[in-house]
């Protein structure tokens, strides 16, 4: 399969202001047949609401129970993209192409540029 991800709005108003930078507060949670496409899960800015391109992503949590690898904003890619660890000494690597997705909750930080 691939990605097939919900999307849902954290909080009440759905979007927040720090500073002068539009951010959005989100969950990304994944279904039973979703599985990993290599180098990540695109992500544009109209799906979080904000009107201008997305600056950054932080992931403030995700429910380890269901997923034990990190996830990273490439900026390069505009991808949200899972990672694990390569092959000692080397730095983390992509996961692995169709790698199951079920049952992860990513709850994120969408940054808006300004």
């Amino acid at each position: 399969m691939a990605f097939n991800p919900t999307y849902a709005a954290v909080g009440d108003n759905k979007l927040d202001i720090y500073g002068a930078t539009p951010t959005a507060l989100w969950t990304i949670s994944f279904g039973g047949s979703d599985t990993y496409v290599a180098g990540g899960l695109p992500l544009v800015a109209a799906t979080f609401g904000l009107a201008r391109p997305i600056a950054g992503v932080l992931t403030v949590g995700y429910n380890t129970a269901a997923f034990v690898n990190g996830w990273v904003w490439n900026p390069q890619t505009q991808k949200l993209q899972g990672l694990t660890v390569g092959v000692s000494p080397a730095a983390f690597v992509d996961l692995v192409a169709a790698t199951s997705l079920t049952g992860v909750v990513l709850t994120v930080l969408v940054i808006a540029q300004r």
